[in-house]
């Protein structure tokens, strides 16, 4: 890719960018939210057409007018929105698009989908309705689609947000493989470690355009963050020791059914003060899900009790929850945190449309919506180019940091925070961690969800586990060790 350039209204979100990628090479790309990463990937599928500059692949210029176009020169892409359709089942979203004639052979189908997946480690129920998938589940099934395509050159955006840990590194064990054979990986990810570890090159962009190329073995963390960021980075001071004050939240008992009608949460009991942050670590499908929606007020338990400020939850509707303190920062920010089609003035007010200073005599106060916004997308510095324009003209990081930032407005007592930093770059991920901490050490509380559990050891006060539904707390004198805490996460105490 050769002087590339694009422009989005006055904005100039690629400014005269080169890239060149090896075959057989796992490339990395990485810069800050908004520095042009995903847009410049969107050019190479096809997605997006650049104002300037040219596109070589396998030494043949082209100039893709769609992603058709693209996946038929063997160009594939993982982009962070899913394109999973709920009601089709997993196999069907597989094939879609690329069925190979008009007689579906659905068992031959099935065959090659097996095959495929057990290459990459991964397991599937093909003839489930997809909606049945947890994001990291989609995420995998995405995958799948760039191999059942034969894609020769994998774009991939952000592949390890919603996976686990042991999935993530199965994920790089299956695309080294992959690379071996011959094809051709471009990583986009905020997550140094990943470059460093499974990467050969690594390509920096800051402010749409490009900074720097380095040979990974020629480069470190800490150079590549200053790349990032364009300067040194300032670590966060934490208070190590606090009080916390008085139980906010108490669990007892909870046993909840999962959407499949198998039980999810199995007497989980546990309890939060105000001050403190509290991280649970597991695999994905543990039993988080179900906990948050539980303390939400979205599923309703088969037994057990939430409490609230010492006041018993049951009956209360989501409404009256978030009435009460209770702010989310969800797992899936598309369907669950933003109307993409809406401006970042009305999703401002998303959820919070009945507090004031949102709500004036039952109607939504405009101006001080407006005035929300502003203060909103200035907390952990979202770039956008108006608050009129619509939340799906942002990058993916800049509407995490938007939420996130949402969540924290409004005098909030209680967070739920699942996967917060999903998607944020490394000031965007300190900047939040920062803001829960600053309101929990004002008296609010914070229940954290990560699969990565170093995240949740850097940032939180406490940290426990929970393996099938069961809600495990190390011993004290192994309150925050790493290897204790992961043999909880997977049963083995």
């Amino acid at each position: 890719m050769l002087g590339i350039t694009k422009k989005f209204g006055a904005v100039t979100a690629l400014d005269r960018v080169d890239l060149e990628v090896s075959q057989g090479a796992i490339h990395a790309i990485v810069g800050e939210n908004g520095a042009g990463k995903t847009t410049l990937m969107r050019i190479l599928y096809g997605a997006l057409a650049s104002d300037d500059g040219t596109v070589e692949v396998e030494t043949h210029a082209v100039k893709f007018g769609s992603s058709r176009e693209a996946i038929q020169c063997g160009v594939g892409m993982v982009s962070q929105h899913y394109g999973i359709i709920p009601e089709l089942t997993c196999l069907q979203n597989l094939i879609l698009g690329a069925e190979g004639g008009p007689i579906l052979r659905n068992r031959a189908a099935e065959e090659r989908a097996k095959m495929l997946a057990t290459r990459m480690g991964f397991e599937f129920n093909w003839q489930a309705e997809a909606s049945t998938l947890s994001p990291a589940g989609a995420q995998k099934l995405e995958i799948l689609k760039l191999l059942w395509r034969e894609a020769r050159i994998m774009i991939l955006d952000e592949p390890t947000a919603m996976l686990s840990p042991a999935d993530a590194n199965a994920l790089f064990v299956s695309l080294d493989s992959l690379a071996k054979d011959g094809a051709t990986i471009i990583l986009v990810t905020h997550r140094l470690p990943e470059v460093l570890e499974h990467c050969s090159r690594v390509t920096v962009l800051r402010n749409g355009k490009r900074i720097d190329e380095k040979a990974v073995t020629e480069t470190s963390g800490s150079e590549l963050a200053q790349l990032i960021v364009g300067g040194a980075l300032d670590k966060p001071e934490i208070t190590s020791s606090f009080r916390p004050g008085d139980r906010l939240l108490e669990i007892t008992n909870l046993t909840v059914k999962g959407n499949r009608g198998d039980i999810a949460l199995k007497g989980v009991g546990f309890n939060v003060r105000s001050g403190e942050i509290l991280g649970i670590a597991g695999v994905d499908g543990s039993g988080q899900r179900e906990l948050f929606e539980s303390i939400a007020g979205l599923i309703k338990p088969v037994e057990g009790a939430i409490s609230f400020a010492e006041q018993d939850t049951a009956g209360w509707t989501p409404a009256q929850r978030i009435a009460h303190g209770l702010r989310m920062i969800p797992e899936d920010r598309h369907a669950q945190g933003v109307v993409e089609n809406w401006s970042l003035d009305a999703n401002a007010a998303l959820g919070l449309q009945r507090l004031k200073p949102f709500a004036r005599g039952g109607r939504v106060d405009e101006k001080a919506r407006h005035r929300m916004a502003g203060e909103i997308a200035e907390r952990f510095n979202t770039k956008h180019g108006g608050l009129n324009l619509q939340m799906s003209s942002l990058s993916g990081g800049n509407q995490q940091r938007f939420v996130a930032a949402r969540s924290l407005c409004l005098n909030p007592r209680l967070v739920l925070a699942f996967q917060p930093a999903r998607g944020l770059d490394i000031k965007g991920t300190q900047k939040v961690y920062e803001g829960i901490r600053d309101v929990c050490r004002s008296g609010s509380a914070a229940l954290v969800v990560s699969f990565d559990l170093d995240e949740l050891l850097e940032q939180c006060d406490r940290v426990v586990a929970m393996n099938h539904g069961r809600l495990l707390e190390p011993e004290a004198h192994q309150a925050m060790d790493r290897d204790a805490i992961g043999r909880l996460m997977v049963g083995a105490q």
